[in-house]
This record gives structure tokens, C-alpha cells and sequence, in this order.
């Protein structure tokens, strides 16, 4: 076993100049579709010897010594050299590395990002910054930064969730699209209740902010299942594949075996915001009847959404939904949902009007029974990918790819 040595700054800056700092990719795959979608960029010191030093070893002094911003600089101007053959295999994937909170105490690191999307030395759409708790230190100008970023088509993800302090309310302030939930969470998911409790909670939130969630540290099929089932839309970890260097992440890119495509956790998530849609409703209505003098529809500080195509179960629907486009439950809810929000609407503009107690009870059990049907067609999709476990292989190919 390798014995880590005392590492110094000096060391730091010579590996540096002398291009002994290498990125290896961690596969990203999408619980969805079962497909791999991106991965993560990690840095690797490789000593002239050969060895590999973690990077536990080495960047926590880069973070204290300020050195660590021009380690930021070399990941990504690498990354974008890598790019070009993960482009040529497929130029959809989305690779994302980690910047530090002491990259956005200035405007340096973001001005290189953005000369780089500017001058198209990398596309917007392949890119996702991975940053961490440190980042809120600098409350006011990280926010600028990281806007400026995200306004051009960057993906900002907050790593690490549940290690620190932050909740998913610090989380709605900041542009992040993306909540890693971390590794020490995903590692107890199926003997710890509260561990249980908090993914699900947090994964559900976050889909509530339209968030995305990547689960890290997947070691083992049961806990990919159980994330799975609970929504998660991506996750990563030695279950799915180690981290490669590029040559070998090339290869598997070429030659993966495509993981169970099986959405039963969307499922659940439809039905959860379509009954929430509905209490919604419902509860502007009685506000609008009760309330005093004239109201509109404006007035509702939490509108429920009326176009059938925009609410959260309209965009799953016409989204992910359409994994299940074949099925003849899918095909026959369109109509059923459309007439749901034709009522929903009706009982909210009656309600403006102040109608009578017995015209209000009638839109209300309408909206009701519409919305049992809607409900339904989801449960009975539900059952279907249960029955159906899975239509694609159920494991992971592990080739060996060193």
C-alpha cells in the first residue's frame, strides 16, 4: 500500500507545469432511460512514476494555499481538450467538473467560461459546474457569477448535499439546476430510516424547485432500485463504473450495456403533483369564494397552472411521459386531463363570481371525478412497469476497462 508523502505547494506547482495532473470521467447514467447521459471530470495527480495520488491528498492544501484556482483553470482547459474526441463519439453528453468557492470570489474563472462560449471552444448545453457549500461564503458575488453562467446555458449543481448545512430553501435562492445528493446519505439508504427519510424528502423537493437529482456513491443494484423508485433521475458510482482515464471512457462509451429504463419513480412524482394540482385549485377556489369584494385569477399568490401542457403532470406527460407513448392508458389520459383543467378553470372563474354554495359543490365533485380517472390511468401505468419489471437488462456490464 502506497504511503502518502508530505505534499507542498512547491510539489503542487511543479506537477502542474510539468502536466502531471490528468482527468479521469466517472459515467453518469440516467434512471429514465437507462442510458449513460454525461459524467464527472475528476482530477488525478499522476507522479512521473506512474502513481496515482487521490486527490484527498492534495486538495485541501490547494484550497488553503490559493492555489487551488489555477488547478481550476488547468481542469477546464483540459476538459475542453478532452471534449473533442467525447464529441466525436457523442455530442450530447454532459461532463462536469468541480470549482471551488474561491473561483467566484472574483470574475477571473467565470470570464474564462465565458470567452470560452463565446469563441465555441465548448458548448453550454456539455457543460455542468459542480460546487459546494464554500461557495455561499461569498454570498453576493458568487450569486452574480454563478448567474452569469447559468444565464448563458451552463448547468450549476450544488455537490455534496446533506453534508453540510444548506437546505433546499438556501437552494431555491441560487441558480442550480442540478442537487448531488452525497455519497455518506446514498451509502445508508437501505438500513437507515432516517437516511431513507431524507433522500425521498430531498429528491421530492427538488423536483418541486425543478431541480434535477444525481445520486453519487451507488455501490450495489438494491440501492440504485430504491433511488429508483423514489424519482431519482441520475446517479453515478462504482455499481455503474469507477472512474476511467479518457482512452478507456472513450471505450465505454462505445460499448456499455444500457441499464434498466424504468421510470416507476416519475410515476410516482406525477401523481404526487397532479394531487397537489388539484388541492391547489381547490383551495383558490374557496379563497376566491370567500374572499370579499372582486378578485382575479392575478390575485392567487400560488396560481394553480390552467394550460393542461404547462402544469408538472402536463410537462411529464408530453415530456418523460412519453416513454409509456404506446400504451393505450397513456394515449386515452390526454383528453380526461385536458377536461380537468377545462373544470378547474370553470370553478375558479365561478368562484371570482361568488356562486352558489350548490353550483361550487357540483364543479368540485366534477373536478373530482376527472381527476380520479387521471389518477387512475397513472396507478394503472404504475402497475404495468410493475408487472413488466423491466424492459431492458437488469445489470450493468462491467468490461474490463482497467
Amino acid at each position: 500500500m502506497r504511503q502518502p508523502k508530505a505534499i507542498t505547494v512547491r510539489a503542487l506547482k511543479s506537477a502542474l507545469k510539468n502536466k502531471e495532473f490528468i482527468l479521469h470521467y466517472q459515467p453518469k447514467t440516467s434512471m429514465v432511460t437507462g442510458k449513460t447521459y454525461g459524467a464527472e471530470a475528476l482530477l488525478r495527480w499522476q507522479q512521473p512514476d506512474g502513481t496515482l495520488v487521490p486527490p484527498f491528498e492534495f486538495i485541501p492544501l490547494a484550497e488553503k494555499s490559493e492555489f487551488i484556482q489555477e488547478i481550476t483553470h488547468f481542469v477546464f482547459s483540459k476538459l475542453i481538450e478532452d471534449m473533442t474526441l467525447i464529441n466525436a463519439v457523442n455530442d450530447d453528453l454532459v461532463i462536469s467538473f468541480n470549482a471551488s468557492g474561491k473561483d467566484f470570489h472574483d470574475s477571473k474563472f467565470t470570464n474564462i467560461v465565458l470567452y470560452a462560449l463565446k469563441n465555441r471552444f465548448i458548448d453550454a448545453k456539455n457543460l455542468e459546474i459542480e460546487v459546494t457549500e464554500t461557495v455561499l461564503m461569498d454570498e453576493e458575488h458568487a450569486k452574480v457569477t454563478l448567474a452569469a453562467l447559468a444565464n448563458k446555458g451552463v448547468s450549476i449543481a450544488m455537490d455534496d448535499f446533506g453534508e453540510g448545512h444548506s437546505g433546499l430553501a438556501t437552494l431555491s435562492k441560487w441558480p442550480f439546476t442540478t442537487l448531488k445528493i452525497d455519497k455518506g446519505l446514498i451509502d445508508d439508504i437501505a438500513t437507515s430510516g432516517k437516511n431513507h427519510a431524507i433522500i425521498q424528502a430531498s429528491i421530492r423537493m427538488a423536483h418541486q424547485l425543478n431541480i434535477d437529482v444525481v445520486a453519487e456513491g451507488i455501490e450495489d443494484e438494491e440501492t440504485y432500485q430504491i433511488l429508483q423508485s423514489y424519482g431519482c433521475k441520475a446517479g453515478q458510482g462504482f455499481w455503474i463504473c469507477k472512474p476511467l482515464p479518457l482512452e478507456k471512457f472513450i471505450k465505454y462509451l462505445k460499448t456499455y450495456k444500457q441499464l434498466p429504463a424504468k421510470p416507476v419513480g416519475l410515476l410516482y412524482m406525477a401523481q404526487l403533483d397532479h394531487l397537489q394540482w388539484r388541492k391547489a385549485v381547490i383551495d383558490s377556489a374557496l379563497f376566491l369564494r370567500e374572499i370579499k369584494g372582486e378578485r382575479t385569477l392575478d390575485d392567487l399568490r400560488n396560481r394553480p397552472e390552467l394550460d393542461h401542457t404547462q402544469c408538472k403532470l402536463g410537462k411529464w406527460y408530453y415530456g418523460q411521459g412519453r416513454f409509456f407513448k404506446e400504451h393505450s392508458i397513456y394515449k386515452g389520459m390526454e383528453a380526461p386531463h385536458r377536461e380537468l383543467h377545462t373544470i378547474g378553470e370553470k370553478l375558479l372563474r365561478r368562484s371570482m363570481k361568488h356562486c352558489h354554495w350548490d353550483e361550487f359543490t357540483e364543479l368540485t365533485h366534477a373536478l373530482s371525478k376527472k381527476s380520479m380517472e387521471v389518477l387512475e390511468s397513472l396507478q394503472s401505468m404504475e402497475n404495468y412497469l410493475s408487472v413488466h419489471h423491466s424492459l431492458e437488462p437488469s445489470e450493468p456490464s462491467h468490461p474490463d476497462f482497467g
